[in-house]
């Protein structure tokens, strides 16, 4: 998966090291705009190395923190940080000043072609102001809860094709796409550990993709949406027996709560 490269689709990491088309991610292939409100923790995220520029997404965990991927903020400064956005060229959104930024770390980018511990953590400098438009998501709470079988989505503003930007109004996307089981993910991706979970359709055609990076996988549990997994990296984007690779949110709980109490 690619990164969340910048509005202009400018490939960050394109010098790094590893296998050539192993890519943090970005947007969504195959996707649909999203309603207001849907998804009320989604969170817009840019940052630049002094050059350049890259989007990013990330979820709002609580009214002061919002989690996302290590890559989105290693070496980069982030500049900005919006909540309840929607369109990106009708901003409606509310920004908000940070206040640290906290990587894990055991965070190691494209060894072997891949990233590890591949989570980050942002402080708000002040809490947001909670509505229908602006609401954390809920983290998980048992290991098992979710499997192939569950309802689960992806969002962000990220790319709609291998180096094909948003277009329009770059309205937030939205895509509903399975969990793939662990043996398959790591027949797939042999580096990956118990760590990251693997999610998309074996036959292509639908993936986050560049610019989705940080961004949540949320699963539907009861009547509410659990975040289970952070967009991290991939092979290309909604290419064929190559599912996306995401950060498992469960095997960081320990990591998320020892942060937000020792940064309060």
């Amino acid at each position: 998966m690619t990164l969340r490269i910048c509005l202009c689709v400018i490939l960050l990491l394109s010098t790094a090291t590893g296998l050539p088309h192993l890519n943090s991610r970005s947007s969504i292939v195959g996707g649909e705009d999203a309603a207001p409100g849907k998804w009320p923790w989604m969170v817009y995220l840019r940052t630049t190395n002094g050059t350049n520029f890259q989007i990013c997404g990330g979820s709002l965990i609580n009214a002061q923190w919002v989690l996302t991927a290590a890559h989105c903020v290693h070496n980069f400064k982030l500049e900005k940080v919006v909540v309840g956005q929607l369109k990106l060229r009708e901003p409606t959104g509310w920004e908000y000043p940070v206040h640290h930024v906290l990587i894990h770390p055991g965070y190691r980018g494209r060894n072997n072609g891949d990233w590890h511990n591949d989570i980050a953590l942002v402080q708000l400098k002040k809490p947001v102001v909670t509505s229908k438009l602006v609401n954390p998501v809920d983290l998980p709470i048992h290991l098992d809860v979710f499997n192939t079988s569950s309802e689960c989505w992806v969002t962000g503003w990220g790319n709609v094709a291998e180096d094909t930007p948003l277009g329009g109004k770059k309205t937030l996307q939205q895509l509903k796409l399975p969990l793939v089981d662990d043996n398959t993910c790591r027949k797939v991706y042999p580096s990956t550990t118990d760590k990251q979970l693997c999610a998309g359709y074996m036959q292509g055609g639908k993936d986050s993709c560049q610019g989705d990076s940080g961004g949540p996988l949320v699963c539907k549990s009861g009547k509410k949406f659990v975040q289970v997994g952070v967009v991290s990296f991939g092979e290309g984007c909604a290419q064929r027996d190559y599912p996306g690779v995401y950060t498992r949110v469960i095997s960081y709980i320990e990591f998320i709560k020892d942060a937000i109490r020792n940064y309060n």
